[in-house]
């Protein structure tokens, strides 16, 4: 499938990307469960019935299923060819949002299962054999139409939905996606803006310890860098730094200015190579609650706003594009 093609081809991490990764939406072997019985048939060891176009759920349209019934497993299956280029790196095989639990296996060995539909998820699978090997996935998803212990958000426990309860989810609802890493590599950072002392503030976890690394951090904006700092990243799983802003580069976030500066985060050995490298960003302002008001930046903030149910009629709760 053309990248042109691939439904939701976007970068779902934007505040911690990496320039190599592969999107795994589009289509995939499906297959109902409705007896939630798969394990003991096998279903995860042959291949499925049906195909779905992810990350849209099987109830929606968009997914090319429509089955709005209760269903209580599904399955998916995909088998996908590593790049040449991503060398012999750690892969890990990352889920935006399944609903509801998801048991995941990576050539029929399972390799994670997570329970929470709304919070992302990942699975090292460690050292594939050799790039451009392939792999094959399978995903389980069960989903408890009628349990109150599951949270379900504005999904209908009714057959039908109804009022403000919408459209059933089940499964893969968000982008799938494959990236590579090194054996000691970067996680997404904690950034906190300090506006006090117009300096951004950088916590950075680091996966493994590591013999002579650096963590190094560069501020920028549209005219170029604005500061750069490092700190030793050598046995600290979570090296801090501060990257101080000038006053005639200082620029505040706010509603009718909401200016963004750009972060560069490498991870560099004791021979200056850079091991690991990953984008982010961040705004400078303050947000806090002063008697009965919020403010931003020192200023009080009148929110006068809508609420966006967020449910698309041809795809769920995922939106069709990014536009």
């Amino acid at each position: 499938m053309s990248k042109e093609a691939i439904p939701r081809p976007e970068y779902p991490r934007p505040q911690f990307e990496r320039a190599e990764w592969l999107c795994l939406n589009g289509p995939w072997e499906f297959e109902i469960d409705q007896g939630d019985s798969g394990i003991q048939r096998g279903v995860h060891e042959r291949t499925l019935n049906d195909e779905i176009l992810v990350p849209f759920c099987p109830e929606s349209d968009m997914s090319g299923i429509a089955n709005t019934d209760y269903l209580n497993a599904v399955w998916y299956r995909r088998t996908v060819q590593i790049p040449q280029s991503w060398g012999d790196r750690n892969l890990l095989l990352h889920f935006q949002a399944v609903d509801y639990d998801a048991t995941v296996w990576v050539d029929g060995v399972e390799v994670g299962r997570h329970r929470g539909g709304f919070t992302p998820f990942s699975c090292n699978l460690g050292r594939p054999s050799g790039a451009g090997d392939e792999i094959t996935i399978v995903v389980r998803a069960r989903d408890e139409a009628w349990g109150r212990a599951q949270p379900r958000g504005k999904q209908a426990r009714d057959f039908a939905p109804n009022a403000a309860n919408y459209l059933r989810v089940t499964g893969i609802w968000q982008t799938v996606w494959l990236e590579p890493v090194p054996d000691v590599s970067l996680r997404r950072p904690r950034i906190t803006p300090d506006v006090a002392n117009s300096v951004i503030r950088v916590e950075q976890p680091i996966s493994n310890n590591g013999v002579g690394l650096t963590f190094q951090a560069v501020l920028s904006d549209a005219a170029g860098p604005i500061s750069t700092a490092e700190c030793s990243a050598e046995f600290d799983l979570s090296p801090r730094l501060d990257l101080p802003i000038p006053e005639e580069r200082r620029r505040l976030w706010s509603i009718e200015d909401p200016h963004l500066y750009d972060l560069d985060l490498r991870l560099v050995d004791a021979d200056g190579t850079v091991v690991d490298r990953a984008t982010s960003y961040a705004g400078l302002r303050s947000v806090a609650i002063i008697g009965n008001a919020i403010t931003l930046n020192g200023r009080v903030v009148f929110q006068r706003l809508v609420l966006d149910q967020g449910w698309y009629p041809e795809s769920g709760m995922t939106a069709p594009t990014d536009g």
